[in-house]
């Protein structure tokens, strides 16, 4: 079974992580190192709960096959 939203879902996820992480960076005012360390770390975290969140949502509304409907 094909699984055609997983793409644009993972371009979704990086677009989001991007955007969070250059926000939270306008938002917080400091441009240190540490801060954008830190703020791309948690920027890699929110965008990843992000995916496993859409991606559990779109299962759950039968756009994408649950994980016992794939064959291997």
């Amino acid at each position: 079974m094909s699984r055609p939203l997983i793409i644009p879902l993972k371009a979704g996820a990086v677009a989001f992580t991007v955007l969070w992480t250059a926000w939270m960076m306008w938002w917080s005012g400091s441009y240190s190192s540490v801060n954008l360390v830190i703020l791309t770390l948690l920027g890699a975290l929110v965008g990843y709960l992000w995916y496993r969140a859409m991606r559990w949502q779109f299962e759950r509304m039968g756009m994408l096959p649950g994980r016992e409907d794939q064959t291997k």
